[in-house]
């Protein structure tokens, strides 16, 4: 079973050996005036950024596939499309990166999908299966590469140019 434990403060070791610093909840998107609701997993008690979850994602995949802004405090949410996550397992994933980092939160979350854009993380065998890989992800990341914050910096100034330019 997986902790509902509320928010907590990274620290210096990464992420928590316990399961306590993981949290499923629903991640709220309006999009043409309608509320959209999808299962996300919190890593809480990451490297101290709420970019983790993608970072680990960018050194495991490379790029991202999409980027949708979703605002201020949560930042964007970066989309892998078509991934192969287990050798047996044919289903194709879309995985959703992306974190918050307030005053009085900072965590790391996933959101999983599969090839018809189902919400995976709501039924319980994916995340059983789901949320220990993305742990062994967060887990195994190394915090010194700083590849994926150059390539994140470059495509948001790229993207705030574009816009600023366009409108």
């Amino acid at each position: 079973m997986w902790s509902c434990k509320s928010s907590e403060h990274g620290n210096e070791k990464g992420i928590s050996k316990t399961r306590k610093s993981i949290k499923i909840d629903k991640f709220e998107y309006l999009k043409n005036g309608d509320t959209l609701s999808y299962t996300e997993v919190r890593f809480y008690r990451v490297h101290h950024t709420a970019f983790y979850s993608q970072k680990v994602m960018f050194d495991k995949f490379g790029k991202w596939d999409q980027m949708i802004f979703y605002d201020y405090e949560r930042g964007d949410l970066l989309l892998w499309k078509d991934l192969k996550l287990f050798e047996d397992d044919a289903t194709r994933y879309t995985i959703a990166a992306l974190g918050e980092e307030t005053i009085e939160t900072l965590y790391a979350s996933f959101m999983a999908f599969d090839e018809k854009g189902n919400d995976l993380l709501k039924d319980t065998l994916y995340q059983e299966k789901l949320i220990p890989y993305f742990h062994r992800l967060i887990k195994s990341g190394n915090y010194h590469n700083r590849t994926f914050f150059d390539v994140y910096d470059k495509e948001v100034k790229a993207n705030k140019l574009t816009k600023s330019t366009t409108h």
